[in-house]
């Protein structure tokens, strides 16, 4: 007799299959590569609200089946922002509630550092190795700051003052942002990878359905994408060091909300277009990542 436990535990056996079937997590013949259009059609991959996973994580981390310490500090981002993702969610489709009023703002946070540290690892996968190994010894210290550490102003916003062109001869090497929102990172890797998302985009004859996309201008994407991620850091982080003296300044619904609701937006668009970058670590086929894009912008409002 098949129990009511027994089916459901079948279910979520099935469904981890095909997650992993559709993002290439477990290998399968080449023969077989079709079998990942079923599960996405099948269990309405990659997305199932209530459930799991919400993809944000492998829409900003990409997957591999690989075995390495970049995938496994890739794959611990990842879980870490579909978990936070999931939540904020929540926060954002039901109706408002003192706990979407107390963690809301926290779990937003959470996943907008998270994806941008995982970001700069896909880009720059030493600054995220480093890390890695480097928190993985024996002397590491929660109560002590680490000079090396990973830093919002420094690995996310750049710490550059104006200079002579991008391209100058006097230029010092140590001195050269490598930053997420780098000057030079917007030349060597975001500006080329959005025009060929965008061209993509405009073959696949869907671009209608993406008007977020449409909207990203190559020129101005890095700036205006440095100044909302900028500004919504400072707003979550009032929620998340709980800065109100009186009760008039507590966040409010649309406040929160807002905040959730832009965060992901502009997440969602950098995880996208991270996957036309041509060096980007475990970047996913262009048709997969549309569709996980889909998905997870479909899963809020």
């Amino acid at each position: 007799m098949v129990t009511t436990e027994k089916l459901s535990s079948h279910n979520e056996t099935l469904w981890n299959f095909h997650y992993e079937l559709y993002f290439g997590l477990t290998d399968i013949p080449s023969s077989h590569l079709d079998l990942r259009g079923m599960a996405f059609k099948t269990y309405s991959l990659p997305a199932r609200l209530g459930g799991i996973f919400v993809t944000l994580g492998i829409l900003i981390c990409g997957s591999t089946g690989t075995q390495c310490v970049a995938n496994t500090t890739l794959d611990h981002l990842s879980r870490s922002i579909d978990r936070f993702s999931d939540k904020a969610i929540k926060y954002l489709n039901d109706d408002f509630s003192d706990d979407a009023q107390s963690f809301g703002a926290f779990c937003a946070r959470v996943v907008l550092e998270n994806a941008c540290a995982a970001l700069v690892g896909r880009l720059d996968p030493f600054r995220m190795l480093y890390l890695a190994e480097f928190q993985a010894q024996g002397g590491f210290e929660y109560g002590r700051p680490a000079k090396s550490g990973f830093k919002w102003t420094g690995d996310v916003l750049a710490e550059e003052k104006a200079a002579n062109g991008l391209w100058n001869i006097d230029h010092d090497i140590s001195k050269i942002s490598r930053a997420l929102f780098s000057s030079h990172a917007d030349h060597i890797y975001w500006k080329p990878a959005i025009e060929t998302a965008l061209d993509y985009l405009s073959g696949t004859g869907r671009s209608d359905s993406f008007p977020d996309l449409q909207r990203i201008d190559p020129e101005t994407f890095v700036s205006t994408t440095k100044g909302k991620c900028a500004s919504l850091y400072s707003t979550l982080s009032k929620g998340v060091h709980w800065e109100f003296f009186v009760s008039s300044v507590v966040m409010d619904e649309g406040t929160v909300k807002d905040a959730i609701r832009d965060c992901f937006i502009n997440l969602a668009n950098m995880g996208f277009i991270s996957h036309f970058v041509p060096t980007a670590y475990r970047s996913h086929s262009r048709e997969i990542v549309l569709d996980t894009y889909q998905s997870f912008r479909g899963s809020f409002q």
